[in-house]
């Protein structure tokens, strides 16, 4: 995910993705939860899942960065992913998500710190993400580290916030 190692909380590791991880990702999509916040809120097919497997090593190899698996480091568990992604305007977009099981651990707010940390850090700016309306918690986290909303129904998206950092 992050430079070409990891990228550390006290809980949690954010790392590349490894092929063991489409598994995981079509595990995670499969619960409705999880799934309705990303995209058209389909369940991720195995084909779809590798696809994104390969694309994120592809940005780590051109960008030096991406989006990988987040592993809670007490049990070594795949929880998530987390990252940047590069929507092609000049801005990067910050993007998470987490196992139902772990929703309400403060687990959201340590990722979207350590990405912001990473973003200051090098420079990298403006910083995006987009939210569904619906998503109180994602909301709520982004606002609390200093995201704005800047446009709602993004993208013609009916629901979809935008949240700008700079």
């Amino acid at each position: 995910m992050i430079r070409r190692g990891s990228l550390e909380t006290e809980r949690l590791s954010i790392r590349p993705f490894v092929q063991a991880d489409v598994q995981f990702l079509v595990r995670l999509f499969a619960d409705p939860r999880v799934a309705r916040f990303v995209g058209d809120g389909s369940p991720l097919a195995p084909e779809d899942a590798r696809l994104w497997v390969r694309r994120s090593a592809e940005n780590l190899a051109h960008h030096g960065y991406g989006t990988g698996a987040v592993i809670e480091r007490a049990s070594g568990d795949a929880v998530g992913w987390a990252g940047f992604a590069r929507p092609g305007d000049g801005s990067e977009e910050i993007v998470y998500g987490l196992a139902a099981s772990r929703w309400g651990k403060g687990y959201g707010g340590e990722i979207v710190d350590a990405l912001v940390g990473f973003a200051l850090e090098r420079g990298i700016a403006p910083l995006r993400a987009t939210v569904d309306e619906a998503n109180a918690g994602s909301i709520a986290i982004l606002e609390r580290r200093g995201f704005r909303l800047a446009a709602r129904d993004y993208g013609g998206e009916a629901g979809s916030l935008l949240y700008l950092r700079n």
